[in-house]
């Protein structure tokens, strides 16, 4: 069983208990597992390899998260496709990208797990030379430091628990939501319950927002608990697909 060791702890820990779940699948990605051999796999890529990769104008490196994953940290020059879930970047990927189908293609992710499903979805689909991160992010950070390797992740690695990221590269490659103007790539998860949505702010706008994505939120919040839950049915009724995060475009 390969462990998943954090990059960089913060007051809020990585994992602080732990949980096991059945589930028929790790990850939900809309697949039908008995449509394709979801064993033939890609081979796996090492941090130098990958580096290689980056280097290579005839490789092609893939993002496979979702868009608020990737605008806070990517490798050079990867393509970060803009996507809200897994699923949906399983349905564009191999039609959006088949130009590339002939040639060498890496995939990443946080932790290696979504990689295992998606180059077994791309080598069904036509792909011939698909390879995927072992370890994804989260090891290519170990690797890179354990063996002095130049490191060609830029940004912070999204990560889902209390600390929403960890740190990969001094750079700074997003800004925040609120003023469009100030680099940050700090995500806060809306106070207001029926939005809960992610966003990025700089510490100016996340102390005069009070922790809220938008003035809309803010205001909504202080309506009587009535009208909120009256609001929070009324935007479930409207919700066409699930949206974690926003995206400055």
């Amino acid at each position: 069983m390969p462990y998943k060791i954090a990059v960089e702890e913060a007051a809020a820990l990585s994992f602080y208990k732990l949980i096991i779940k059945v589930r028929d699948k790790i990850v939900s990605d809309g697949l039908d597992d008995e449509s394709f051999d979801v064993t033939n796999t890609g081979a796996y890529l090492t941090a130098r390899e990958i580096n290689a990769y980056v280097d290579d104008p005839e490789a092609v490196i893939i993002d496979m998260r979702n868009a608020y994953e990737s605008e806070v940290g990517h490798f050079d020059g990867a393509i970060t496709p803009d996507v809200n879930t897994f699923r949906e970047e399983l349905a564009i990927v191999p039609e959006k990208y088949n130009v590339y189908k002939n040639k060498k293609v890496a995939l990443y992710c946080t932790g290696g797990i979504r990689c295992e499903k998606a180059s077994a979805w791309l080598k069904h689909n036509g792909f011939t030379d698909v390879r995927h991160l072992k370890g994804g992010i989260i090891d290519y950070a170990h690797q890179v430091k354990r063996e002095g390797l130049p490191n060609r992740f830029n940004g912070k690695n999204f990560v889902f628990d209390d600390r929403l990221g960890e740190r990969i590269s001094d750079e700074v490659i997003s800004s925040c939501h609120l003023c469009q103007s100030t680099k940050s790539d700090t995500h806060y998860d809306c106070k207001f319950r029926s939005c809960h949505g992610l966003f990025l702010a700089c510490e100016p706008c996340a102390t005069k927002m009070s922790g809220y994505c938008s003035f809309g939120c803010l205001t909504l919040d202080k309506l009587p608990l009535s009208l909120k839950k009256r609001y929070a049915r009324y935007r479930a009724s409207k919700r066409q697909e699930f949206s974690k995060g926003r995206r400055v475009r």
